[in-house]
Parts: C-alpha cells; sequence; structure tokens
C-alpha cells in the first residue's frame, strides 16, 4: 500500500514459525486480495489468517512458546553472561523509548489526538536530520514509499524536508508546531472575521427587498465569496505561513474578496451603467488566477507535489472559461454559464480524487498506471484537527454576528418595548443553535466524520455551506422581524433615525419564507453534520441517535410550512420559531442522558464504563465490605490476556 490515501489501513503482517511456515496476517476485507497474491503449492508454505482470529492467536502463542525455550536454553547455555546481557538490552530500550517519548512531546503532538485519532508511526525531521530512504520505509504506510531515484531525479525532493519547520508526515496530514499553528490561526481569525462580515453585510441587502430574484443573486455571490475563502483556507493548511511572500498572496486574496464585496448587489440591474456583473467576475477570476499562479509555482518548486498542483490549476483554468463566457451574454442565459462554473468550481476536485482511487485501486499494472502513481506518490496533507478547529471558530463566528445584526438603537427614555422582546427571542435562538452545534453535536465523538469514510468527510465539509448560508439568509431576516411595529409595544418614535427608516408594519411574505425556510435548512444540514459523526454509544441511552435526528428533521418540516400561515405577526413568528428549536435542545439533552442519570444532583459514574486490573483478593474484600455495592461486571483474566473490556 504506497498510496497516501489508504487512511489508517495497515500492511500484511508477516511470521514466520519455527518449522519455517510463513504465516500473512491482514484484515478482514483484505484476505481475498492477498490469497491471491500468496497462492499455495510454492517453494514456502505460506498460510494468510484474518488479524485477531484464532488461528493468528494460536500461532502467536506458538512463536512465543518457541522463543522462550530458547531463551531458556540460551540461559542455561550462558549463565551469568546470558543475564548480564538481558538486563544491558532491557536498560537499553527503555532508555530508547524515553529519548522517542520526549521527541514526540517536544513536536506538540499529545494532547491533540483524543477525539480525532493518533497514530504511532508519525515521524519528526529536522534541519540536521533529514529523511533517508530507510526512513521513508518506516512510513511508507502513510504517506508512500521514497523511490530511491527520484532524489536523483527532482534535485528539490528533499527541500521539502529541509525547511526549518519540523514536518510530522502521517496519513492524513502534517501537524505543524505549536508556535506555527497560533500564528496560522491567527492569520485565519483575522480572515474569517472579515468574511463574516461581508457574508452578513450581502445577506442584510438581501433581505430588504427579500424576492426570489434578490435570492438568487445572494446565493451566486456568496458561493462565490465562499470559494475565494476556502481556497485561502486550504492554502493556508498546505504551505507555510511564516514568510513574507505568503501573507502578501493572502492580503492580495483578500483584497480581491473586498473589491468582490463592493460590486455584489448590483449585477442583475438592466441598466448596463450600473450593472456591476463583470467588475464582481474580474476580481473573483483575479482570486482564482493567482492562486493558480501559485499553485504553479509550487509544483515547480516541489515537483514531489506536482501532480497535484497540475490537477487544482485544471479544476481552476475549466470554470475560468466559462466565467469569461457569462460575461458576454445577458440574463437569463447567463445563469447558463454560472450555474455549471460554480458546481466545477465548488466539486470539480471530486472528479480528480475518483480517478485518483480508481487508479490506484482499480487500474492493471502498466506505464500509464506507474506514470500515475508516480505522479501523485505524494499529497500536500492538512491537519485535519486543525481543519475542524477552525471550521468550528468560524461557525462561532457567524453565530456571534447574527446577533449583532439584531441590534438598534432606543430615542431617549428607559423603555423595555416589544423590539427589545423579540430582539432578545433572536439571541436566544441563535444561543440555543450555538448549544446544539457545539455541545450537542460536537460533543462525545468516538470518530470524526472526515475519518470516518470518504462518504462521510464528503457530507460534513458539503452540508455546512448550506448550513451558513441557510442560517445567514434567516438571520437577515430576522433583523427585519425585529423592527416591525405590527404588534403593540412598537412606537417607531422610540426609535433611533436610521432605524426608524428600516421598520415597517408590514413585512411581505418573502420575509417569512426566509426566515423559516432559512432557519430549516439550518438544522437540516446540522442534523446532517451529525449523522456525519460516529458519535460514542451508551448502553443506557434513552434515545439513539437516529430517532433524535428523526424529531430533529420533523421540526424543519414545520418550520418549512409555517410560512404559510399569514395570520402570524412577527413576534409569534419568532417565538414559535424559538419554541421549535428549544424543543429540539430538550429532546437532544434528554435523548443523550441515560436512565439512571438523574438531572438534578450529583452524577453517580452513570453512563460510564471502568476497565481495571486488581487481585482476585482485593476484589472480594471490596465485595464484602459495607460500603457502597459495586455496579458492574467482573471479568477473569488468563493468564495471556491483559485487558478486559
Amino acid at each position: 500500500m504506497s498510496s497516501t490515501l489508504q487512511g489508517r489501513r495497515r500492511r500484511p503482517q508477516e511470521m514466520l514459525l519455527p518449522d519455517g511456515k510463513k504465516i500473512i496476517v491482514t484484515l478482514p476485507e483484505d484476505l481475498e486480495d492477498v490469497r491471491r497474491k500468496y497462492p499455495r503449492g510454492g517453494d514456502i508454505q505460506v498460510e494468510v489468517v484474518v488479524h485477531g482470529s484464532v488461528e493468528h492467536s494460536q500461532y502467536l502463542r506458538q512463536s512465543r512458546d518457541h522463543h522462550e525455550e530458547r531463551r531458556q536454553l540460551l540461559r542455561e547455555q550462558h549463565g551469568p553472561a546470558f543475564e548480564e546481557w538481558e538486563d544491558v538490552q532491557s536498560q537499553l530500550s527503555s532508555v530508547t523509548a524515553e529519548l522517542e517519548r520526549l521527541e514526540n512531546q517536544a513536536s506538540g503532538l499529545y494532547g491533540n489526538f483524543s477525539k480525532f485519532g493518533y497514530d504511532a508511526a508519525i515521524r519528526t525531521y529536522s534541519d540536521e536530520d533529514p529523511p533517508t530512504a530507510s526512513s521513508h520505509a518506516s512510513i511508507s504506510e502513510k504517506v508512500g514509499e521514497q523511490r530511491n531515484q527520484d532524489g536523483d531525479r527532482h534535485g528539490e525532493t528533499t527541500k521539502l524536508f529541509k525547511r526549518p519547520v519540523i514536518r510530522q508526515w502521517f496519513h492524513q496530514g502534517l501537524m505543524w508546531r505549536a508556535s506555527e499553528q497560533t500564528e496560522v490561526m491567527a492569520i485565519e481569525l483575522f480572515l474569517d472575521l472579515v468574511y463574516v462580515g461581508i457574508i452578513h453585510s450581502n445577506g442584510e441587502h438581501m433581505a430588504e427587498e427579500a424576492t426570489g430574484y434578490e435570492l438568487l443573486r445572494f446565493v451566486i455571490t456568496f458561493v462565490m465569496a465562499w470559494k475565494i475563502w476556502t481556497d485561502i483556507t486550504l492554502t493556508l493548511s498546505w504551505f507555510e505561513t511564516d514568510d513574507v511572500v505568503t501573507r502578501l498572496e493572502i492580503l492580495f486574496c483578500i483584497s480581491c474578496l473586498i473589491g468582490f464585496t463592493t460590486n455584489t448587489t448590483h449585477i442583475f440591474v438592466d441598466d448596463p451603467a450600473h450593472n456591476t456583473y463583470v467588475q464582481l467576475v474580474s476580481f473573483y477570476l483575479a482570486a482564482r488566477i493567482f492562486t493558480a499562479v501559485f499553485y504553479g509555482i509550487a509544483a515547480y518548486l516541489l515537483p514531489m507535489i506536482k501532480g497535484v498542483m497540475i490537477s487544482q490549476i485544471v479544476s481552476i483554468i475549466v470554470p475560468t472559461a466559462l466565467w469569461i463566457a457569462s460575461i458576454h451574454v445577458d440574463m437569463p442565459s447567463r445563469l447558463g454559464f454560472i450555474m455549471p462554473a460554480l458546481f466545477l468550481d465548488m466539486y470539480g476536485h471530486i472528479a480528480f480524487f475518483t480517478l485518483l482511487r480508481f487508479k490506484q485501486n482499480h487500474a492493471p499494472e502498466g506505464k500509464w498506471k506507474e506514470w500515475f502513481d508516480r505522479m501523485f506518490e505524494f499529497y500536500p496533507a492538512i491537519s485535519i484537527e486543525h481543519r475542524v478547529e477552525r471550521m468550528n471558530a468560524f461557525v462561532s463566528l457567524v453565530f456571534g454576528y447574527s446577533v449583532v445584526a439584531i441590534l438598534f438603537q432606543n430615542q431617549g427614555g428607559y423603555d423595555i418595548n416589544a423590539f427589545l422582546g423579540k430582539a432578545i427571542l433572536g439571541l436566544m435562538q441563535a444561543f440555543t443553535f450555538n448549544w446544539i452545534y457545539f455541545d450537542i453535536d460536537g460533543r462525545n465523538i468516538n470518530l470524526h466524520a472526515i475519518r470516518r469514510s470518504p462518504i462521510s468527510a464528503g457530507l460534513w465539509g458539503f452540508s455546512h455551506l448550506p448550513f451558513v448560508m441557510g442560517y445567514i439568509v434567516a438571520t437577515s431576516a430576522l433583523s427585519r422581524l425585529v423592527l416591525a411595529t405590527d404588534v403593540p409595544g412598537t412606537d417607531l418614535n422610540q426609535l433611533a433615525e436610521p432605524y426608524r427608516d428600516s421598520a415597517e408594519d408590514h413585512f411581505n411574505s418573502g420575509v417569512r419564507f426566509f426566515y423559516c425556510h432559512g432557519l430549516a435548512i439550518a438544522l437540516l444540514c446540522m442534523a446532517a453534520i451529525s449523522f456525519s459523526h460516529e458519535h460514542k454509544k451508551q448502553p443506557t441511552l434513552r434515545l439513539n441517535k437516529n430517532l433524535r435526528l428523526a424529531n430533529r428533521i420533523a421540526v424543519c418540516i414545520i418550520m418549512f410550512f409555517l410560512p404559510l400561515a399569514t395570520s402570524l405577526q412577527s413576534l409569534s413568528l419568532i417565538s414559535i420559531t424559538l419554541s421549535l428549536t428549544v424543543w429540539v435542545l430538550i429532546v437532544e439533552l434528554w435523548g443523550k442522558s441515560c436512565t439512571d442519570d438523574p438531572f438534578i444532583g450529583e452524577k453517580d459514574g452513570c453512563c460510564i464504563t471502568y476497565c481495571a486490573r486488581c487481585k482476585k483478593g482485593d476484589v472480594e474484600e471490596t465485595i464484602a465490605s459495607d460500603e457502597k455495592p459495586l455496579r458492574g461486571e467482573l471479568l477473569e483474566l488468563d493468564r495471556a490476556e491483559k485487558t478486559a473490556m
């Protein structure tokens, strides 16, 4: 398995028995493939067994007994010399293990894998210790075996490892040092703050008119801005950020994003003198083409990843042609170029990954496959943990900024009016969404969606786009509902002048649909995100995750049809959606608890399973004592077992 995309799959293990028989240990899903590689009847007797099977255990015990007999024989033959040699070997192994532990701790990797997994095959390299062919062999399962001829063919190959930053290669990516990760987070936080302000500003303009045409404009410009933002964050994840050139590149792309934003509201204006579509596409393509140029430079300087860089360039050039063509046609024919261009920008890379996986797993051996494997032997990796935490920080900013969007100013006096009441209800709704996303769906994860499977990883990444988009559409409409004067206690004279102009005694149906449908889509996408994870399953859980997600989907359906109740006033509409959201939260909190889990008071070890080793006498003494009885299951282990589950 020389592919970098094999994930956490392990290589078949080989074991030689005392009688010369070779045992190949593999996973169940790889059993047939391995047996075809080792047919029976050869010069060497070979048997393929499944890892963890009874046969595997028997052969391990047989090998252990044989080596114990050899050790006893050597002890009898050499006496004190053997004892001294064994003591030296034990001390050497202990010191070596301690050195390896210190190196791992120095790289800042410990404490970061409780949620996203840990791999013991991680290696670190510094300037004085570049990776050799032998060191590559030890991590070939993660990043592919390093071919010796690559160093002769590409003089710059080792430059990737001779950078000052420590690289830790593992099956999904590079983990950075803590100092560099802090720099990246600072830059990304700055970018996220700018981007969140931009998309909320775009949403507020959409809510001013609340028409289908305005919604179409918002969706198109939102996806384009999302692509610029994701390109910058992907580049930050792939490459270093501690140099001036990279920071200038980020500054240029953010400047293009600002220029893009200043032309988003008039792209569908009929008057050519006031239409800004050409300017919008120009700033968008400037950022995209600049990114393609950066990838081209990276492909030239780092030939080991040129295959991936070239594929990224192609995925930029193809939709660029469609964007340029869309400038020369008018609406509505222009949409025939915009929609496929948006689709290729967002999901064109899926075709590349599909082709890559097919070539690695199903393509027949030959020169074409050999060239393809050599071209895509290495993939510039990212830190999964960093990506998830960065997405969490961005979503948190989206929730927080939605509260800023519903703020207003009073004009004198100290009145608790309906405007303030509706704003507080909007705050409660944002807080509830934040509670569900982070504390309900983001906690107690056994296996994150990105590590679970390619399908779950794709679902996790795909769901965040409509989730953020729907939530911004809803909160933009909420800002109009807060200032509506259709209920008692909304005296227009109490508002300051800028907000008084935005207040209306009646809001159109578009605001209702934007608000309710935006919340429904956001809540549905949150259900999809939760479904993509594998959460821990407690044995006494009140409601399993599928039932709780079904309740969430039912609430989404109610929200979806709620705008049809045109008699609902602004306060009633906000109150009903908030009640539905709180209902989802209550069901989640109650369903995630255990049957013997108290809601008030101290949790007496509910839903927690402990596994421990102790002497039989200690267990009998504890059971016989007058203290509180033990709750659990006692398992007696034989000599060969180490732990009990």
